[in-house]
């Protein structure tokens, strides 16, 4: 029983820190992106897509699942899949990156509250999923023209 408390007290205090964590990012995101501004993002970072294999679609649901990680994203990624925007190929590229790279602010902001070192977590996970997805896409596309000459 004397361990009890203070592991109770312990995993509060870590509990009220996730959520002064969370909730604000869910918070400013849905703001966000309504905002005229946060749209036209989206076109400064087109070169960096299309090295990766994705177009201007799949920028929303990409930036939701990198901020807010994969089960927030995984509503918009469904609802663009079902709207038939985005091809299986992006789909396919959009789920590698996010699984390699989601919710790298609130994932790194938690991993700084108990003592990680943000700047690697971050750099470590953006880095390996441009360069995984950009790879992959370029062996999908090569592997799409060998199909297409073959016929």
């Amino acid at each position: 029983m004397e361990a009890l408390y203070p592991a109770l007290i312990g995993a509060a205090k870590l509990a009220f820190k996730l959520l002064l964590i969370i909730v604000p990012l869910v918070t400013l995101f849905e703001v966000l992106r309504y905002i005229p501004i946060f749209r036209r993002a989206g076109r400064a970072v087109d070169p960096l897509m299309h090295g990766m294999g994705l177009s201007r679609e799949a920028a929303v649901p990409l930036f939701t699942g990198i901020f807010l990680g994969i089960a927030y994203g995984a509503g918009i990624i469904i609802r663009v899949a079902q709207e038939k925007r985005l091809s299986r190929r992006e789909l396919f590229l959009m789920g590698l990156f996010l699984a390699t790279c989601h919710a790298v602010v609130e994932d790194t902001l938690i991993f700084v509250v108990i003592g990680g070192n943000g700047w690697v977590m971050l750099g470590v996970r953006v880095l390996l999923a441009v360069l995984l997805t950009g790879v992959l896409a370029r062996l999908w596309s090569r592997h799409s023209n060998e199909e297409d000459s073959l016929r």
